[in-house]
């Protein structure tokens, strides 16, 4: 179900109402993903030569599994900063957009109860408040990563736990444009996401397929923001 939501995002942003909100978002991604193309280019091949270097020869028999896992992890990575750097600076655009589909969707605007500066302000501190939040638990991955990367069976599923680990930060970096719409502080918005796990990974994990495809990933935030939009109206507004 929760991927649906991401297909109907991808019409709805191409309604007539809709299109002219959608350029800033995407004017933003081309910037961020060239920005991240040029990095991640430039560097990515140095810092996997200096990592596989420093293996102890006792691993030396896992280098080709742990490039390819590495690849695998450096993707994700590219795919979860540049949604985090995109939403950073697309944050105003994106909750203006949520505002109009769901006034499409439903015929009425949500309310927060602040003006624009505060609506602007609570934005970017959201976004930064679930920085914080992000790389806490990022930093207890990281380490059961190291730990488990050693061991063959154990390191396979590395991959698996950060991709679901991601999906739910990017069903949170969607979702919190209608949540933030309504003023809803930070902890209830956790409550919310946590309330409908499931659904929401899934829409998350969509999200991040759709952030590996070139050309997808250039239109995949304002779909998102729509689409999850769409879902919020449909399974989590009323859920108490």
């Amino acid at each position: 179900m929760g991927p649906a939501y991401l297909l109907q995002g991808f019409r709805l942003i191409t309604e007539p109402g809709l299109r002219k909100f959608v350029l800033a978002p995407i004017a933003i991604n081309i910037l961020v993903i060239g920005l991240l193309m040029w990095l991640f280019g430039n560097q990515l091949d140095g810092w996997l030569d200096s990592w596989l270097a420093g293996l102890p020869g006792w691993l030396a028999w896992l280098e080709s599994l742990l490039w390819w896992l590495a690849m695998l992890l450096a993707l994700l990575l590219f795919c979860y900063v540049f949604t985090l750097l995109a939403n950073l600076i697309a944050g105003p655009f994106n909750g203006l957009l949520s505002s109009r589909v769901e006034r499409h969707l439903t015929g009425r605007e949500p309310e927060s109860g602040r003006n624009w500066r505060g609506e602007l302000l609570d934005a970017v501190g959201g976004e930064l408040r679930r920085w914080r939040w992000y790389l806490g638990r990022a930093m207890l991955l990281l380490l059961l990563t190291l730990l488990m990367l050693p061991i063959p069976l154990l390191g396979t599923a590395v991959p698996a736990l950060w991709f679901a680990f991601g999906a739910f930060m990017l069903a949170f970096e969607y979702l919190d444009n209608p949540m933030g719409n309504r003023g809803m502080p930070f902890a209830d918005k956790l409550a919310r996401l946590r309330e409908r796990r499931w659904l929401n990974l899934g829409f998350g994990a969509t999200a991040t397929l759709f952030t590996m495809i070139p050309l997808a990933n250039l239109i995949v935030m304002p779909a998102a923001v729509a689409g999850a939009t769409a879902l919020w109206l449909d399974h989590m507004e009323n859920a108490r």
